[in-house]
């Protein structure tokens, strides 16, 4: 999941009631077929979820975009997609080869040596260089954001350790770390708008933002170029959630030239050293951190498909994002997701149920830096940005009614927008279904504010109720992945899903381990994500679309489904 979480709203706006169709949609469901699937997915002696999870995770995580790791876990998947049948399987790369660098971590050490030796587990920022060599080195704490009481530091920085902010208060984990949507929750979910939140994400859970600094707002000046320039070592910097849990992200555009090594600590850690330096206890570590960077890194997507019969020419797809963070192995985020629509292919397939469409697989690269792999995805095959308008002049009134939403950027991060041209496969697209919310079980779907899904969808739950699965919300989440399709006017779905521990303890962390991982929770996923993709593609009409933005137009027809 990207570090701009998950924000829900209302597609029809805050404070209003959610009116979701109630009237029957008539759907026909093969409950032989749903019971092949099931039978495959929800069987232990069958499932595959874990080993996959396993292999993603202890065998081939972290999986940070660019690495050679995930270009190795890209290949094992590869090979176990084509091992279980599947066609037209590959590595597909991007057409925009946006990485200039890979990056990954070989060696971490570091420890206090004075006034008491102890260890310092923690992480290095992503993209940041090494140390040359062993190196030990006095510690200071620096919490001016001015520029003069900056200046008031200069020339007393140079080979020091910085510890960049003031020490968090750690709070207990008075509410417990993991939980699961209660019926009122679901109902009001269902129900009821609310303001834009971070779903399984809770404010009181310290999470920092990206690079896991846990800043409040950006400094009054740039305290990098300053530290740099005065010859620090390199800095420290922690999160508030503290149980030796912290969050960890990087900047794959930070020049390594211009950037100084920076190291991710546990708040107890942290806390400790800011305590001794207050006492006037000088405090000494010494680390060792070898990061090597990887130039020009092919970015790839992993795809493969079943092909359909009658119908093979029209796509649905299953997706997940198959990137990292370091910090751990990646588990909850997002190899949950990327072993459950596996598991899903392989349930598919090893089933043998017939299939209309064809059903396609994309485990996409470059999540975490902004849905890159998606989005490039998505412009190749489906829908794709003509060149941008100029830019409207200050004060002046946009000479035509698409322009100034041009200019609001992708996914509203500002910079332009050309109008969007659709491609002939645009017209054939019959949906997609995304898995990245954590390991927590599947609780319903968010409808993306296409109520007109939301009869059929209901009927399609019916099955899978005694798994838990029965909301569904008008509600949008973002994100992730499915905004790519749902952005070009294609039919795209997240899941709801439990919580778990995902906002607590495992998210961008130092905890997301395969331990994390429920078993149980992702049979059910991989199996009614196997179910849904069973249902779009045997369905006689495509899923219902939304109507296209209004800049669409082009190449390939409007491509509006039913």
């Amino acid at each position: 999941m990207t570090g701009t979480h998950r924000r829900l709203a209302l597609a029809a706006g805050a404070g209003l009631l959610a009116t979701l169709p109630l009237v029957a949609a008539g759907e026909k469901i093969d409950y032989e077929a749903i019971n092949k699937i099931k039978a495959q997915g929800m069987q232990a002696e069958h499932s595959k979820v874990m080993e996959i999870s396993s292999w993603l995770t202890d065998v081939h995580g972290p999986r940070l975009s660019g690495s050679p790791n995930i270009q190795k876990a890209g290949d094992w998947a590869v090979a176990q997609l084509k091992a279980w049948g599947l066609q037209n399987v590959a590595l597909e790369k991007w057409t925009n080869q946006s990485f200039a660098r890979g990056w990954t971590n070989d060696k971490f050490y570091m420890a206090a040596v004075s006034p008491q030796a102890f260890p310092i587990p923690g992480t290095p920022i992503a993209w940041t260089p090494g140390t040359d060599g062993p190196v030990r080195a006095e510690v200071v704490l620096v919490t001016e954001t001015t520029q003069e009481g900056l200046q008031k530091l200069a020339g007393t920085l140079k080979g020091k350790w910085i510890m960049t902010d003031a020490p968090p208060d750690v709070a207990a984990f008075w509410n417990p770390p993991a939980t699961r949507n209660t019926a009122e929750q679901l109902q009001q979910m269902e129900l009821l708008s609310a303001p834009a939140v971070e779903f399984g994400m809770p404010a009181a859970s310290g999470r920092g933002g990206r690079g896991g600094r846990g800043q409040a707002g950006p400094p009054a000046v740039n305290r990098a170029t300053f530290f740099r320039t005065e010859g620090a070592l390199g800095t420290l910097s922690t999160t508030a959630r503290g149980h030796g849990v912290y969050t960890i992200g990087g900047n794959r555009n930070a020049d390594p030239a211009a950037t100084l090594p920076s190291i991710v600590i546990p708040a107890e850690h942290y806390g400790r050293m800011a305590r001794l330096l207050a006492k006037n206890l000088p405090v000494t570590i010494e680390a060792e951190i070898r990061n090597t960077y990887h130039p020009n890194p092919t970015m790839f997507n992993v795809v493969g498909e079943i092909r359909g019969t009658d119908k093979a020419d029209e796509i649905v797809m299953l997706g997940a994002h198959f990137d990292s963070w370091h910090g751990s192995t990646g588990a909850t985020d997002n190899a949950a997701g990327s072993a459950a629509m596996m598991e899903a292919m392989r349930i598919l397939k090893q089933s043998g149920v017939t299939l209309r469409r064809t059903v396609r697989i994309g485990l996409w690269c470059g999540e975490e830096q902004g849905l890159v792999g998606s989005r490039d995805y998505v412009a190749a095959h489906f829908a794709g940005r003509g060149a941008p308008p100029p830019p409207p002049a200050a004060g002046a009134t946009p000479e035509t009614p698409g322009q100034a939403g041009a200019w609001l950027g992708r996914g509203g991060r500002g910079g332009p927008q050309g109008p969007l041209e659709l491609k002939p496969d645009h017209a054939k697209f019959a949906g997609y279904f995304n898995i990245d919310n954590g390991t927590g079980a599947i609780r319903g779907v968010y409808l993306q504010g296409n109520d007109a899904v939301a009869p059929i969808f209901r009927e399609w739950m019916e099955p899978f109720r005694s798994l838990g699965m029965s909301t569904l919300t008008a509600r949008n989440t973002g994100g992730t992945d499915h905004q790519s399709f749902d952005g070009v006017g294609l039919p795209g779905f997240q899941f709801i899903q439990d919580a778990v521990e995902y906002g607590t303890l495992t998210h961008h962390t130092n905890l997301d381990s395969y331990e994390r991982l429920q078993p149980g929770d992702m049979m059910k996923n991989a199996t009614i994500a196997a179910a849904f993709a069973y249902l779009t593609a045997n369905r006689e009409e495509k899923l219902p679309r939304k109507p296209l933005p209004a800049s669409a137009g082009g190449r390939g027809g409007r491509g509006s489904g039913e």
